[in-house]
């Protein structure tokens, strides 16, 4: 098994297909970062308020317009007896409920403040009258959206949030799984039972590598370019706390490239690999399923509370309780067991599906 390591290892570093992930990866968690950096500028929340300004300040006169027709045209037909104030009354009453909705949740999607924050303060103000408000108003709201709780919130909104890390990993293993049967590479192996036990063990092993590479990477490019854009920490982790984020980080990564391998040593096809990678490594299908589910819990009360075990819930449930996996009080429906009890169980548990299936049974089946 050491020496197909080192085969599949050479041909890996030697390979172009690493290295373009690579660079696409690394130039991904880069504009992520840029990204959030232009979005919380001073100059990009003026706008948006501005923005939002005229756009209910729009339909406060569109509705005070149609209300005014309404009125007269009801008045004309009821003999020239119109009540068009009362009208006008109980749409601008309902625009400016809507504008009210409008800017709390932009209070809350750009900064997420406490009340009596500058944010919370700020957002106040813009609900008043954002055309007296100046770029410099908005230093301190954009001063709150560049400070991250922990590193590892960070981490877990642009590493593990999404889905990108466990579709990159699954990618590679399936595409680098399926050139041992395209390029016929596996038939020149002794492929009797003992060795097809250390082909499928290498290959899992190599996920596992494959894995830790990806989260390594993703991880040290995201914390430089933050860094580099001026994003700061509100606190840090302690050592055991980055320990487990990153332990549960690799397992689920893990866990989702051991399904793409399997699906390419069943299906001996690349095809059924990249799309396994796209539907279920993504979390898209696992998205789905969990809202399939939470609408059957509606009525089955016990099916709803299976959506959080899904691979694709702990995925995320890792993401948004990055920084508090030792301490936070969130628990699993069922069993309440902390959220890194959680996702250690569904990826252990998954990653030893994969590997029981590909030595177990994948093992007596010619390659």
């Amino acid at each position: 098994m050491f020496n197909l390591m080192k085969s599949d290892l050479y041909r890996l570093v030697h390979g172009k297909m690493l290295w373009v992930v690579t660079v696409v990866v690394v130039a991904l968690s880069i504009l992520a970062a840029v990204a959030m950096y232009a979005v919380s500028s001073p100059e990009f929340l003026s706008m948006s308020a501005s923005a939002m300004d005229m756009t209910v300040t729009a339909c406060d006169d569109e509705t005070a317009e149609g209300s005014a027709g309404g009125g007269e045209r009801a008045g004309a037909e009821s003999g020239g007896q119109s009540v068009p104030g009362a009208s006008l009354g109980a749409t601008a009453d309902t625009a400016v409920e809507t504008a009210e909705d409008a800017m709390e949740e932009a209070a809350e999607a750009g900064e997420g403040a406490a009340p009596g924050s500058a944010s919370a303060e700020l957002w106040a103000l813009v609900e008043e009258s954002p055309q007296a408000l100046s770029e410099a108003d908005f230093e301190g709201v954009s001063r709150e959206m560049r400070t991250f709780a922990t590193p590892a919130d960070m981490l877990g909104d642009s590493v593990v949030s999404g889905g990108l890390l466990t579709l990159v990993v699954a990618l590679v293993t399936a595409l680098f799984c399926a050139q041992d049967f395209t390029t016929r590479f596996a038939r020149n192996l002794v492929m009797d039972r003992r060795g097809r036990v250390r082909y499928y063990g290498g290959k899992i092993v190599l996920v596992g590598v494959l894995a830790a590479f990806f989260v390594a990477v993703v991880s040290l490019v995201s914390v430089v370019s933050f860094a580099a854009a001026g994003f700061t920490y509100g606190d840090m982790n302690s050592p055991a706390d980055l320990l487990a984020f990153f332990g549960l980080t690799w397992l689920v990564v893990f866990a989702y490239g051991c399904s793409a391998a399997v699906i390419v040593w069943i299906s001996r096809s690349a095809g059924a690999g990249v799309a396994w990678a796209i539907v279920v490594c993504s979390g898209f299908l696992g998205a789905m399923a969990g809202q399939v589910l939470l609408l059957l819990g509606t009525a089955v009360p016990w099916l709803g509370a299976l959506e959080p075990w899904l691979l694709a819930s702990c995925v995320q449930a890792l993401g948004s309780n990055a920084g508090t996996l030792l301490s936070g009080p969130a628990a699993a429906p069922l069993t309440m067991v902390p959220v890194a009890v959680q996702v250690l169980l569904v990826g252990a548990i998954v990653a030893g599906l994969c590997s029981a299936l590909a030595l177990g049974v994948l093992r007596k089946r010619d390659v």
